[in-house]
């Protein structure tokens, strides 16, 4: 056998299995609850990607690097699962879990991991979220916890919002492992957090 047969064949057994599975999922789905409703959804604007007047070159670049990114609309509130209602301003820009492109057909940066991506790349950018107490106060959250903090909140959230165990802890391990570079990059940085007005 040679390398190109082994390679279909791969292939096949990867298509007929994905069809097997699909056609298991359809016979098994049930109506499920979102954990999300979807009034409490961040209202997200997608931020163009920068292709326009540069050379075909550099836009197969852009195209195969450049990640979406995306702007809150309005204020974000998320209550995590102690009861804390945290708050993100309006204008905050993030560009979901940082998922390498290669697996962005198994996992999407905006799929089951935007709610955790979300409260984690603003944990990450900041080292604090904010929060808002009974009173209607806004009050920093986890401020100068560090990036293990932040990188378990984001398996908690994860966990909380999509239930999928799995998915949700190769992303930490994703995170926890190389996240190092963007936490040292918004350390470098120093960005000052925007309290958010209710």
């Amino acid at each position: 056998m040679d390398f190109l047969e082994i390679v279909g064949m791969v292939v096949t057994v990867a298509v007929v299995l994905f069809f097997l599975l699909y056609i298991l999922y359809g016979l098994l789905k049930k109506k499920a609850e979102p954990a999300v409703d979807l009034e409490a959804m961040p209202n997200l604007k997608p931020i163009p990607i920068p292709t326009r007047n540069r050379p075909w070159g550099m836009r197969i670049l852009v195209w195969f690097f450049e990640v979406r990114r995306w702007r809150l609309s309005d204020n974000w509130i998320y209550e995590l699962k102690d009861g804390t209602r945290v708050i993100l301003h309006e204008g905050f820009q993030f560009d979901g879990a940082s998922i390498p492109r290669p697996f962005w057909g198994l996992l999407s940066p905006t799929g089951l991991l935007l709610i955790p991506g979300l409260v984690h790349d603003y944990g990450y950018k900041h080292d604090q979220l904010w929060q808002l107490d009974d009173d209607g106060q806004v009050e920093p959250y986890g401020k100068g916890n560090g990036k293990g903090f932040w990188d378990e909140l984001f398996l908690q959230v994860g966990r909380d919002v999509n239930g999928f165990k799995l998915i949700n802890f190769v992303a930490w391990l994703g995170v926890a492992l190389g996240g190092s570079g963007a936490w040292k990059g918004h350390r470098e940085t120093d960005a000052d957090p925007v309290k958010p007005q209710v």
